[in-house]
């Protein structure tokens, strides 16, 4: 980002500039992740209060033009760019699973995906809330958790790009699972680690310094 073209980066010179895409992180969690993550591999220990961090936010911010608010919005407008207006953009695997078969359509040549390592794991939870609920509304609530984490319905969360909570369910066994079309670099089972989401805190002071940051 900061020599801007690819020919700076050891690439050809008709291959043009380099352009970096994420999400907004004051509107978007994977936006905010992408940061986290920025801000333990740049800084280490200090995370965000690094000031060589403020220096990269700076340097991210005037190289990503116009986020998005969300990351399915992200990349579709990925997909429908092509490579002339986008090269890299960090989404969730499933997103990136599920709209695999656009941009091969699309632009004739799937995109690659890569795992970044380390990576935050986002877990989908659900709770049954205790005030103001009947009984009979909470047994409804704990019948349709368990509902959705029985194999049927977990094969077609794999369907979608999703990992399943079920343990019986197997990715590569689900019909149209997407980790057996050959995706580029979609793996069963990538060899990195899995951090914690990022504490409110840390997200709080990232939305406040992307909002201080000069961009365009």
């Amino acid at each position: 980002m900061q020599g801007g073209t690819w020919e700076k980066l050891g690439g050809q010179p008709n291959w043009g500039s380099f352009d970096f895409v994420m999400t907004d992180p004051t509107r978007s969690n994977s936006g905010q992740v992408t940061l986290s993550l920025w801000a333990d591999s740049k800084s280490g220990s200090q995370g965000v209060n690094n000031p060589e961090f403020s220096n990269l936010v700076e340097t991210i911010k005037r190289s990503v033009y116009q986020p998005p608010r969300s990351t399915d919005i992200l990349l579709q407008e990925f997909i429908s760019r092509g490579p002339n207006d986008a090269d890299v953009a960090t989404v969730y695997e499933s997103i990136a699973l599920n709209r695999w078969e656009q941009s091969r359509t699309t632009q004739g040549k799937p995109y690659q995906i890569y795992y970044l390592n380390p990576t935050v794991e986002t877990v989908s939870t659900a709770a049954i809330v205790q005030r103001e609920v009947s009984s009979a509304m909470a047994k409804a609530g704990a019948e349709f958790i368990d509902f959705l984490t029985q194999p049927e319905q977990q094969q077609v969360f794999v369907q979608y790009g999703f990992r399943p909570v079920n343990p019986r369910v197997q990715l590569e066994s689900v019909p149209n699972s997407p980790w057996s079309q050959n995706i580029p670099g979609a793996q069963v089972d990538p060899k990195i680690t899995a951090l914690p989401a990022p504490e409110q805190s840390e997200i709080g002071e990232i939305q406040r310094l992307w909002q201080r940051t000069q961009g365009f």
